[in-house]
């Protein structure tokens, strides 16, 4: 069951973090990704693929309402060129709606390919299609694509997402159409790359408007980093408190012949 406004990004953050390669240096100063769609630290997920044949995973703790879950995402880029291929599916669906808790394993997969299609002083824009399968209680699955532009300048970066997804064998549960413009602003606070960020998200769902905001911290480690979200959803309908820890690491080129 999908809590009201999360993010139709994938699962997923981005700066300054680093990654490594096999050999343990780290490949370059590309910040580490945040998840793509539902599942997310940030309203957003980074518009940068991953470093060509490195395999990264993520792994959050969320809790909205009464609802914990574990989102996880996996990612790999087994080619040369700036593209990724991402996996995202709920561990951990526990809900209490009344006396009862209810706990399963998430009624969804969703899958993400990320093309980087321009790169030119400091802006980044990515295309991704996508699309949701449901395994339970939902009928029919979903189809759609975003377009993640980033900027950076010094030590701010900022980056979007806007995300259109149709339905495919629509119900109540699987609305024909999902629009959700997604804003991200980050600003580096030290050499070792911990940064702070704000976020703004807007949201149609069958002629519902929704929205939201966030703010958070990135810690980061060698080869990975730890995110540190609280989101207000739902502002202008029925507002919601979200939290949010994740931890990001990026394994280096697995995919390279030894």
């Amino acid at each position: 069951m999908k809590p009201p406004i999360r993010p139709l990004a994938i699962l997923t953050l981005l700066f300054l973090a680093w990654q490594a390669s096999s050999s343990a240096q780290a490949v370059s100063s590309q910040p580490l990704n945040a998840s793509v769609s539902d599942y997310g630290t940030t309203f957003i997920f980074s518009p940068p693929p991953i470093c060509p044949k490195c395999l990264e995973t993520e792994l959050c703790f969320q809790s909205l309402s009464d609802g914990r879950y574990v989102p996880s995402v996996i990612t790999v880029a087994p080619f040369k060129t700036q593209t990724d291929f991402s996996v995202l599916v709920n561990l951990i669906d526990s809900e209490s709606p009344g006396s009862d808790r209810t706990t399963n394993f998430g009624n969804r997969f969703d899958f993400v390919a990320r093309q980087q299609v321009l790169a030119k002083v400091g802006f980044t824009l990515v295309l991704a299609p996508r699309g949701t399968i449901f395994t339970r209680c939902v009928d029919g699955g979903r189809a759609g694509a975003t377009a993640a532009p980033q900027y950076s300048w010094g030590r701010n970066l900022t980056a979007a997402n806007f995300t259109w997804t149709g339905g495919i064998g629509t119900s109540a549960a699987n609305p024909s159409s999902d629009y959700v413009g997604s804003f991200d602003y980050f600003r580096t606070l030290d050499k070792k790359g911990t940064a702070f960020f704000l976020g703004f998200q807007h949201e149609v769902t069958a002629s519902l408007q929704t929205a939201g905001t966030e703010e958070g911290m990135i810690i980061p480690f060698r080869n990975g980093q730890i995110e540190i979200e609280a989101a207000q959803l739902d502002l202008n309908v029925s507002p919601q408190w979200q939290f949010q820890t994740r931890a990001i690491v990026n394994w280096g080129k697995i995919f390279s012949r030894r």
